[in-house]
């Protein structure tokens, strides 16, 4: 029995360093990882973790071995364990004595069912347990009690050396969706990432949020193709902007982004996704804005008068001059379209604006462009934003119309963000009019602009066109 303990032990060592070397390295060095095989046999030769020479089993292998221990009842937990959150061991070779002293502590102290090696950064270690019933809750209390028992110190060259850890752990049975070395070591290697940010050192893996941060990063990679090199693959849409006492002429648009994919996601899924990735958000405003400039460059040609459009950005596109280089260049050939384009800034951004932002917001202006706030809030932050004198239209947040439900219902909140914005002579956007009691109600607003699907769906460029064709106004 000790020498089928044994085996798997060392099947377990010899896979987990084979199956995370082919994950970080053989990808990109072949010969790297080679040498990396080579090693881990070098170690398990010189007995220096186990007794008694052996080969590396492959994956198949050792799976087949382990399935066979009542795979039924069987439950894994699976720990990997970072030999200190910042790096304490420098190399394998010149520390084997102390990797060996260590491995031998934890192995006491823990009594893993086998304990693995990995680089000079990581163990990984698996308990088995019978019946397949355990929950979430035993298994993070085995991830603490594991954590109790590691040593607080290691032996390097003749010094007590302190080392803290972090351990991502998982559990699973036989008849796992991801039961699999190579889907566990993803999984544990992800769930690593935040045992790292967590104050205690500890996650516990969660397969819902996994499948989802994964999804993102699938997303995201298609997204970065399309912008890269497909940015066909992105079209707009225009929902008009409206004066309540006439809603026959559209006063303004905003251009809504639309993407071609094949899951047919909308922008409610892949805008927020971009906010992480600003050279990304970046590379999305170019397209909006290139395709926003064609269009009015199509009527200024046929000598149709202009009406404004909308353009989203963040705070932390201002930040840089990424966007008023684009812009200055883009409007080298048809200064005079600078006027009709109107930049919505995200209130909500929590990017301050620094000098280097208002900064690059002055370049802009003096090419002709003008500023709006997006989802205005009556509170503070929002009306101290109205002090620097850089925006002349702002659009309210649309839960603030939501709010009038029935021919009686108000707002006091809207009420007081138009009588500011009246005093400060600004023209005020409300989004997000859906009935005709919200529509009812802004009629009574001297400033006020309304947009939303009571009054319109947004336009498709066909039909933008088609309704600038017949009638043409300019920027009020």
């Amino acid at each position: 029995m000790n020498n089928l303990f044994l085996l798997l032990a060392v099947g377990v060592a010899v896979v987990s360093i084979v199956a995370l070397v082919r994950m970080s390295t053989l990808r990109k060095k072949d010969q790297k990882a080679l040498r990396e095989i080579k090693k881990a046999k070098s170690a398990l030769n010189k007995k220096i973790f186990y007794h008694g020479d052996s080969d590396i089993p492959n994956y198949r292998q050792f799976m087949q071995k382990l399935l066979k221990v009542e795979r039924k009842f069987t439950r894994y937990h699976i720990s990997l364990i970072k030999l200190g959150k910042q790096p304490v061991f420098d190399d394998i070779d010149e520390q084997l004595a102390s990797f060996s002293e260590l491995f031998n502590t934890i192995s006491k102290s823990c009594e893993p069912f086998a304990l693995a090696l990995y680089d000079s950064e990581y163990m990984l270690m698996a308990f088995v347990t019978q019946g397949t019933g355990a929950n979430t809750q035993e298994a993070i209390e085995k991830q603490k009690n594991i954590l109790h028992k590691l040593p607080e110190q290691v032996l390097i060259s003749g010094t007590k050396v302190p080392i803290d850890y972090a351990i991502s752990s998982l559990s699973l049975t036989g008849y796992s969706a991801i039961y699999g070395m190579d889907k566990v070591q993803r999984r544990l290697t992800y769930s690593m990432d935040h045992a790292l940010e967590s104050e205690d050192g500890t996650f516990f893996h969660n397969e819902q949020l996994y499948k989802a941060e994964m999804y993102k990063k699938h997303v995201l990679r298609k997204l970065t193709s399309s912008i890269s090199f497909n940015p066909d693959d992105f079209y707009l849409v225009f929902q008009p902007m409206y004066i309540p006492s006439d809603l026959d002429k559209p006063k303004r648009y905003e251009a809504l982004i639309r993407w071609k994919n094949h899951k047919n996601l909308g922008p409610k899924t892949f805008i927020p996704m971009l906010k992480s990735q600003p050279g990304l958000q970046e590379g999305m405003t170019e397209i909006v804005l290139n395709q926003v400039f064609s269009l009015l460059k199509v009527q200024l040609d046929s000598k149709k008068d202009l009406t404004p459009i909308h353009v989203n950005i963040t705070k932390q596109e201002l930040n840089t001059e990424h966007l008023f280089g684009h812009l200055k260049q883009l409007l080298k050939g048809a200064p005079s379209i600078a006027s009709f384009i109107v930049f919505e800034v995200e209130q909500n951004d929590t990017l301050t604006e620094s000098e280097l932002i208002k900064s690059n917001m002055r370049k802009i202006i003096n090419l002709g462009c003008r500023f709006s706030i997006d989802n205005f809030g009556n509170d503070r932050k929002s009306y101290q934003l109205l002090s620097n004198g850089y925006y002349k239209t702002i659009k309210v947040d649309k839960s603030y119309i939501g709010e009038v439900r029935d021919r009686h219902a108000t707002s006091k909140s809207l009420e007081q963000i138009m009588s500011t914005a009246k005093r400060s002579k600004l023209t005020v956007i409300v989004e997000g009019v859906e009935n005709r009691y919200q529509l009812d109600y802004i009629k009574s607003f001297e400033n006020a602009m309304l947009q939303g699907y009571y009054i319109s769906a947004p336009l498709s460029a066909h039909d933008y066109l088609s309704v600038e064709s017949k009638q043409s106004v300019t920027l009020s």
